[in-house]
């Protein structure tokens, strides 16, 4: 007899394991770190491998599981962790085919929700497992959820958990709707990231120190927060005593950041580059400066010939600082136009790095996210020269930067409207300067 190991859940996942038992439509409302991930793959392993009887037909069948993911990348990990699970248990699996076929007839598909409207449609499901729901498009909730998904449980009176962090307050959103609206049928169940008791305690509460209030409201006490009021980023913390400060005397190093136009077909949309200063041993509240910015709207072929003045100016502002480890150049999207700025500066040799794919790869919200703890420890300062410039760009003289930065909402549903190349630039610079992945 072939065996498989379930994943073993903690306290607080059989806590909302046993309190869904008598509801077919769940919403888990989980903190960051719960494990929600986790229990979804423990649950399509369960069902999977359970037997249950098929209308019209005499025999039990393993259990037929429908997962939806709102991106791509998301469904990746669950796929692997599941083949590598129920790996005895194995028919046949196609990540292109999105499909794991196991010897007791269980049946496990996968849908992107963002990418297909009409994911699931004509399936039947003993369990649907939706997962970041809060992620999806504004179409999850009147057409995708109603007309293709929810269907796919009708006949066999299956059930479905709905896992999400919170993503603002908007009435259309899908994960807000289920939570709030109790005519759509579904119980709410509140998991915030302290009921996993594998979380330290005391890591958590660092993390609330750390973090902007409302990102831990959100993503660790796993609350609604209404973002629309004020922006996510305080533009106070960049002045010290009110003010903006002086170029420092001595630094590490300089560099830059550029997000590129010619994203999305919007040739004309712009490019922006922001100059920093960093040193290590600096005090907390003067380790990154801002010393420049810039924005241009030019065609996408200009962009190369713009490249010689970035590294100029960088060169000006490496021996302005006195960069102990001079200039590291030019951080840059590796997409779109960026990717062809990196070639065209490595045949030259320029000192360019592309960014890593995983902070590209995030949504702008997660990536505001990620950065809103830096900024409101106060780490990054904006120089003078920086705060008081101003430039013209899409006929408007103002400083973009600060425009950019101090009107950034998350969950806004105009930001596709507004210009935001400045606000990825301090962004990157944030997480570059800060984040993990020790880029500098």
């Amino acid at each position: 007899m072939k065996e498989i190991f379930l994943p073993t859940l903690h306290e607080g996942q059989l806590t909302v394991w046993a309190d869904s038992w008598d509801a077919r439509l769940n919403a888990i409302r989980c903190g960051r770190r719960w494990g929600k991930t986790f229990m979804l793959v423990s649950a399509a392993v369960t069902y999977a491998t359970s037997s249950f009887k098929r209308p019209g037909m005499d025999i039990e069948l393993g259990g037929r599981v429908g997962i939806f993911t709102a991106e791509y990348r998301q469904y990746q990990e669950i796929f692997d962790k599941l083949a590598e699970i129920l790996e005895p248990l194995i028919k046949s699996k196609s990540r292109s085919e999105k499909r794991i076929l196991l010897t007791n007839g269980g049946k496990i598909d996968f849908w992107v929700t963002n990418d297909n409207k009409l994911a699931g449609r004509g399936r039947e499901y003993e369990l649907v497992l939706i997962d970041e729901a809060a992620f999806t498009k504004s179409d999850m909730l009147g057409e995708i959820w109603p007309k293709s998904i929810k269907p796919t449980l009708l006949t066999t009176r299956g059930r479905a958990y709905v896992f999400s962090t919170p993503d603002g307050i908007e009435e259309d959103n899908f994960f807000y709707a289920i939570c709030n609206n109790k005519s759509l049928g579904f119980v709410e169940h509140h998991a915030p990231t302290s009921s996993n008791p594998f979380v330290p305690p005391e890591e958590l509460e660092k993390e609330r120190q750390n973090c902007e209030p409302r990102v831990f409201r959100q993503e660790f006490l796993a609350e609604f927060v209404d973002w629309s009021s004020d922006s996510l980023f305080d533009i106070s913390k960049w002045f010290i005593d009110g003010e903006p400060v002086d170029y420092p005397e001595l630094c590490d190093c300089v560099f830059a950041v550029m997000d590129t136009a010619v994203k999305g077909g919007q040739e004309h949309d712009g490019s922006g580059v922001t100059y920093f200063a960093y040193r290590a041993s600096a005090p907390p509240d003067k380790r990154l400066i801002i010393l420049d910015w810039d924005v241009v709207q030019i065609d996408g072929a200009l962009l190369e010939e713009y490249l010689p003045h970035v590294f100029n100016r960088l060169n000006e502002l490496s021996a302005q600082c006195v960069a102990i480890n001079g200039n590291l150049g030019l951080f840059i999207e590796d997409a779109s136009m960026g990717s062809i700025l990196i070639q065209k500066a490595a045949g030259m040799g320029w000192p360019v790095t592309p960014i890593e794919s995983k902070l590209t790869s995030k949504g702008k919200d997660e990536r505001g996210i990620m950065a809103s703890g830096y900024h409101y420890r106060g780490l990054c300062k904006i120089s003078r020269y920086a705060y008081e410039k101003v430039a013209v760009f899409k006929g408007e003289t103002a400083n973009h930067l600060y425009k950019q930065v101090s009107r950034f909402h998350l969950a806004d549903k105009n930001a596709h409207k507004r210009a935001d190349d400045l606000l990825d630039t301090y962004m990157y610079g944030l997480l570059l300067a800060f984040g993990d992945n020790n880029a500098l």
